[in-house]
């Protein structure tokens, strides 16, 4: 394939994985085609006539400057992306810019995102798509926002899109990073990896056409792909409570982030920051009643002498407002919280065990607190928990309703995000 100029800051390649899309195939080939870049193409175990209409596109334009790979079977979009970037490394690309290959990204808007990786080569460069546009699915935008706030929890990164699958990758972030998603959840955990790694995020709005549902074709697969994505994210939660060291992206040898100040950590508690936030829309409802419910969630945990040091570092490590935390784990406050334990032991006896657990005579309590005290404890441990996240998730609805009048920048009736955004790479102040 023909080099770049060396004077450029960038050897960008473009990559497009299919899987069945024959119909929509050529059309997005014609419009990159235009672009004069050179073209990575994997064909992922295509069933349908998606090896002709690849042979055919290939000998219409001899001229255009592309490979095509092939899976004999289908692998997924993951292993697809993984196939490209390894042949894009092989070539000496520094950059991959990835397009879905059924229409919905504009390929005239790949330009704009290939100039802000050149203005910005360190930086992880995304695709928002307008969550207005009248065949936006409902069914995604509410995907989009839960995803978008996992991803936030895990690493701080603030993404508006964190689903569009036309972005920029730094082939060194690749090469530093190790994705363990399959399908559809690679894309996303390559965000929370790269905010972890300390690798910037720029975004820049594309446009999109949504094809009418009779030739629209989609592989994602709801139930399959939804019970992925919780799995992936609950590993990727856990990973982010647990000080576990990271492996870093320091390009040009950027220095680490170092603990933080008595300073800083005063301003990160300060509760007109945590209303003028709210307020100002810099966090949004969703985060907000977010740490409302990890706040729940440890009230109702066997750690009563630890729930405010617990709060503040699940507050940390989920990059959450601490105040709001504190206020959720505050229901523990007696008399509530003897009814939670009372709650979480009959509830762990009955998970454990199919039924409700026998009251003891109390005449003989002190007499029987030896042998009931540790099977008491394990169903408190099991009923808290379980307790905890249902407790936590009905905070989170009735906060996001409460906090309706915040600001969302993904509600329809809200101006559209800025067109270029540089979040830092964590939320405010990490740990570890």
């Amino acid at each position: 394939m023909e080099k770049n100029n060396a004077a450029d800051p960038i050897k960008p390649v473009i990559l497009v994985p299919t899987y069945n899309n024959s119909g929509t195939l050529a059309g997005v080939l014609d419009g990159i085609a235009a672009l004069r870049l050179p073209i990575l193409i994997v064909n992922d175990g295509s069933t349908d006539q998606t090896a002709n209409a690849l042979d055919e596109w290939t000998a219409r334009n001899p001229n255009a400057r592309a490979q095509v790979m092939t899976h004999a079977r289908n692998r997924g979009k993951a292993a697809a992306l993984k196939t490209g970037f390894a042949a894009a490394m092989r070539e000496g690309f520094t950059h991959v810019l990835t397009i879905d290959s059924d229409a919905q990204h504009d390929p005239a808007c790949a330009p704009a995102l290939i100039e802000l990786a050149g203005r910005f080569p360190e930086s992880y460069v995304l695709g928002v798509r307008d969550a207005r546009h009248p065949q936006y699915p409902r069914r995604s935008r509410v995907g989009r926002r839960l995803s978008n706030l996992l991803i936030r929890l895990e690493c701080g990164t603030k993404v508006a899109d964190s689903q569009c699958g036309m972005r920029v990758y730094p082939m060194e972030l690749v090469r530093t990073v190790r994705c363990r998603a399959r399908r559809f959840g690679y894309e996303a955990e390559m965000i929370t990896r790269a905010g972890w790694a300390g690798c910037p995020v720029v975004e820049a709005p594309i446009n999109t056409c949504y094809l009418p549902p009779g030739q629209r074709v989609s592989h994602f697969h709801p139930w399959w792909d939804t019970i992925r994505a919780v799995g992936m994210h609950a590993r990727l939660l856990l990973h982010t409570v647990a000080p576990i060291p990271r492996r870093r992206y320091r390009p040009g040898g950027r220095p680490l982030r170092k603990w933080f100040s008595m300073r800083e950590l005063l301003s990160w508690m300060n509760p007109m920051r945590a209303w003028r936030e709210l307020r100002e829309g810099s966090i949004d409802r969703n985060e907000f009643a977010a740490a409302l419910a990890v706040g729940v969630f440890v009230a109702n945990l066997p750690v009563y002498p630890l729930q405010t040091v617990v709060s503040l570092y699940l507050a940390r490590r989920l990059h959450l407002n601490p105040l709001a935390a504190l206020a959720g784990s505050q229901i523990s406050t007696p008399p509530v919280g003897f009814v939670l334990i009372a709650a979480g032991i009959y509830g762990g006896h009955l998970i454990l065990h199919g039924s409700l657990p026998p009251i003891p005579d109390l005449h003989h309590a002190h007499a029987l607190w030896r042998t009931l005290a540790r099977p008491l404890l394990i169903d408190w441990v099991v009923g808290g928990t379980a307790l905890g996240v249902v407790m936590g998730v009905i905070a989170f609805v009735l906060a996001n309703r409460l906090f309706r009048g915040a600001r969302d920048p993904l509600d329809p009736d809200e101006p559209q995000r800025s067109a270029l955004q540089t979040p830092p790479a964590r939320g405010g102040i990490g740990i570890g």
